[in-house]
């Protein structure tokens, strides 16, 4: 949202964001941000919180808890300044501040869903579907959703799920904005000018690449089963990032003595134009259960460095048409480690295929999927649902 913020004040908007302390760079470099600050003409303000976004689920369940109380705080003390609020879908409930802004002050609010709860949490087994604490959430995310001037979905798969929440008479309260990347921040990089790849990948191998979070809705293991079937062949299997699945991998990894594969963490900002160029196939993939719920946004990044993408998701889901329609990767809807073995070893062949995709994407991403692209579709919604 950093992005979206800077390009939105570009446009001529007055921000103020109000946020919890960042979760991953500042936490790498054992810092704390400032909590008032001023970036570029965009107010800043960092509300205090307990437990961690990164963490066990109660972990989890505190910062939600806690951040949801410090922006009500906030809210209540600076509402008169706003003339609309703009509210993301994570951590969950965080759009009842919007509700109860609408309602008690006549502020209208937008809604950025970018999961859709308490859907996730009952597919992942967290809570049961007819248990009271499902219906209850439920209910606020129906309550929130119709109480939005506007509803902003990542996906046309998503889009479909939320108008079903909404109903027949406000289905039409939603408006697909996809995900984007920076276009100043991710380009391509030649890979023999590639500092990444030389560092961690000869230039003989093909190396196959997952970067971003290993969450328990990522379906990775079909990759981790044919890195080892593919032991003895040209490829290098990356993996970046973290979470729950990670330790899970490793020790896969461990016990089956792979040399393989790679393991590395989170790398900084600067360095993601470097680090997704450095790829010659890169992996996107969310279980089919999830599709719709969530949407792998990564993609764009991906295509914004020109790197052909294998993709482990529906065919229907946004990021599974978004491939087919721009021709720049192939989608495994329900991939088996044998499908990825033989789809790898014929790229390892046909270089050109590959290098041809991945042109097709950057051409795609110039189109569609720039920061720049996606400022101004915010920009013309938060001026019709905003204005006086």
């Amino acid at each position: 949202m950093t992005e979206l913020s800077l390009a939105l004040k570009e446009l001529g908007w007055k921000i103020t964001v109000c946020c919890a302390q960042p979760s991953l760079s500042f936490e790498i470099a054992n810092e704390r941000a400032p909590n008032e600050m001023e970036l570029q003409g965009i107010r800043i303000r960092r509300v205090p919180t307990i437990g961690s976004k990164s963490k066990q689920l109660i972990d989890r369940a505190l910062f939600g808890f806690t951040y949801l109380l410090s922006c009500t705080l906030f809210m209540v003390k600076n509402i008169r300044q706003f003339d609309g609020l703009l509210i993301t879908t994570n951590p969950p409930f965080l759009g009842i501040l919007g509700w109860m802004a609408s309602r008690l002050m006549a502020t209208p609010y937008v809604m950025v869903v970018y999961d859709i709860y308490p859907d996730i949490a009952i597919r992942l087994g967290l809570v049961r579907p007819a248990s009271i604490v499902s219906r209850l959430w439920n209910y606020f995310t129906r309550l929130i959703l119709r109480g939005a001037t506007c509803n902003v979905v990542i996906g046309r798969d998503m889009q479909e799920i939320v108008a079903r929440k909404l109903g027949p008479s406000l289905e039409n309260r939603t408006c697909l904005i996809p995900n984007w990347s920076d276009e100043e921040v991710v380009y391509p990089v030649p890979k023999n000018h590639n500092a990444f790849r030389q560092k961690y990948c000869p230039a003989d191998l093909l190396l196959v690449q997952y970067s971003g979070r290993m969450a328990r809705t990522h379906n990775l293991e079909p990759l981790l089963i044919a890195a080892e079937l593919m032991r003895d062949d040209p490829v290098c299997f990356q993996f970046i990032g973290d979470g729950a699945k990670k330790k899970m991998l490793q020790e896969m990894v461990c016990a089956k003595g792979l040399k393989n594969i790679q393991f590395l963490p989170y790398q900084p900002i600067d360095r993601l134009n470097e680090v997704l160029s450095a790829a010659d196939l890169a992996v996107v993939c969310l279980d089919h259960l999830y599709t719709g719920l969530s949407v792998p946004s990564k993609t764009y990044g991906i295509m914004a460095s020109a790197t052909p993408i294998l993709a482990f998701v529906d065919t229907e889901s946004e990021i599974g048409r978004t491939i087919l329609e721009s021709k720049c990767g192939i989608v495994l809807a329900k991939a088996s480690p044998e499908q990825v073995v033989e789809t790898i070893r014929r790229w390892l062949i046909d270089r050109s295929t590959l290098q041809e995709m991945g042109q097709n994407g950057y051409h795609a991403f110039k189109k569609n999927y720039t920061l720049a692209i996606a400022a101004q579709r915010y920009g013309k919604l938060l001026s019709r649902c905003f204005d006086p």
